[in-house]
């Protein structure tokens, strides 16, 4: 390990005996970035002798198909090497007692898994390099197109995919939607020269984090990973993720959903990213709003009126941006109804602020609910790398108290009054025409809310 690593290890404890001081959960043991831009982090965590491993690649999708052809990458990503086939690379991570998977969304490509603690280096080894010679076979590529074009065509007939897909060209455009969404056609024509030209764009060590959490002597973990992941080649530059433009409030769109008993709205509205220092008083009124099982949402439409079955609030966090989600199933004869609470809902937001026992109660909620949350090595190993792929700093999770006790309750209502105008929403409800026949628009497909 070189001086510069050594610098960056942080004393502290890992996960036994709860590995919170005060409530705050433990901060990495190193953190670090390679001279090829692969950033490591290591936490100690020596709950049972296991490592749990999280890679992340960003990437940016700027045509049609690319999201298709790194979910299919991904797929086939751990089925072999130049050096080894499909079976000596599972017997190899077997041995180990290790699981290794990979899966892609728009924005980047993961890699999750654990492996015994004695077998960290061998599993980090073969990792290092499926990600730099994968070859997999002209059959397992045939398998897994079908396959992947399969599972797409299947999510197409869900109703919550349908909501997500028709919200994001709602609120991006067909163009960028066109981009993030993956097709089944787009799978199945993905050629082998395809993904060799993906993998040569997109799997750069630039900008990927690798996290290791569990039963490990960090300086140990650090080096191996410095020696194995060393030489994996840097890629082109500037290939990070998109940030979504802002985008504004408006009608909602009707998905038409003829015969369904029931219907699915999702709304949308543009937030602070994570990195915002007005994040915490954010999250706080959303919890007050519909984030929580006492919020005023959940509370409103499920306990008083029995409209909705499924609903609450939630910040939806990428790389340089959040959006305010709000979201609930119900009844297809409630759709007017229901729709008509969550107006309110927001509404009283500016009109009636979270009061300080609302505050309080969200920031404790808030808090207990993160430490328990990242109570396990492999909860704690993904929301490391799920919170640095969006830009926060390791110590995040570690402030995460202190960042909620210094919120004061009238910066949450301020952002109660800035964030949760009904103007400021748009969305989708994905329902049966004569459920929403009231809201109507003329014959434009567009619902007032």
């Amino acid at each position: 390990m070189t001086g510069g690593a050594a610098r960056e290890l942080l004393a502290y404890g890992g996960l036994p005996e709860a590995s919170v001081t005060q409530g705050r959960l433990p901060l990495p043991d190193a953190d670090l970035t390679l001279g090829n831009g692969l950033r490591v982090v290591v936490c100690s965590a020596p709950v049972v002798p296991l490592v749990e491993i999280r890679l992340t690649v960003p990437y940016a999708a700027t045509a049609p198909g690319e999201v298709a052809h790194c979910q299919l990458l991904a797929g086939l990503l751990l089925s072999g090497t130049v050096h080894r086939g499909t079976g000596d690379h599972d017997a190899a991570a077997a041995a180990h007692g290790a699981t290794l998977d990979a899966s892609a969304d728009a924005r980047k490509l993961t890699v999750t898994g654990h492996t015994m603690a004695d077998g960290l280096s061998a599993v980090l080894a073969l990792l290092a390099g499926a990600l730099a010679a994968p070859q997999p076979a002209e059959e397992a590529l045939a398998s897994e197109r079908e396959r992947l074009a399969r599972r797409i065509r299947l999510a197409t007939h869900q109703p919550a995919a349908l909501a997500q897909h028709a919200l994001l060209r709602r609120r991006y455009g067909e163009e960028r939607a066109a981009r993030w969404q993956p097709t089944p056609e787009q799978a199945a024509a993905c050629t082998r020269d395809d993904l060799a030209r993906l993998h040569a764009r997109h799997l750069g060590a630039r900008g990927a984090v690798l996290v290791l959490v569990g039963d490990l002597e960090p300086a140990q973990a650090v080096a191996m990973a410095t020696e194995l992941f060393g030489a994996w080649e840097p890629g082109p530059e500037g290939d990070v993720p998109e940030v979504p433009p802002w985008f504004p409030g408006g009608p909602l769109r009707q998905v038409d959903r003829p015969g369904a008993v029931q219907s699915v709205i999702r709304l949308a509205a543009p937030a602070l990213p994570r990195t915002d220092p007005g994040y915490p008083a954010l999250h706080l009124a959303q919890l007050v709003f519909g984030g929580s099982f006492a919020s005023r949402l959940v509370t409103r439409l499920r306990e008083d009126k029995g409209y909705a079955y499924q609903l609450g609030s939630g910040v939806e966090s990428v790389p340089g941006t959040s959006t305010l989600m709000v979201e609930a199933d119900t009844a297809a004869e409630h759709t007017v109804a229901a729709l008509a609470v969550i107006r309110e809902e927001l509404e009283r937001m500016a009109a009636d602020p979270p009061s300080a026992r609302e505050t309080d109660a969200a920031r404790r909620y808030a808090t207990g609910s993160t430490a328990t949350a990242m109570s396990s090595p492999g909860a704690l190993a993904s929301g490391l790398a799920n919170l640095l792929h969006v830009g926060v700093g390791a110590d995040w999770l570690h402030n995460w108290g202190p960042l909620l006790d210094g919120v004061s309750h009238d910066q949450v209502g301020e952002a109660a009054r800035r964030f949760f105008r009904p103007a400021d929403f748009t969305g989708v409800v994905v329902a049966d025409g004569t459920a929403v026949a009231p809201l109507r628009r003329g014959a434009t497909g567009e619902l007032t809310f």
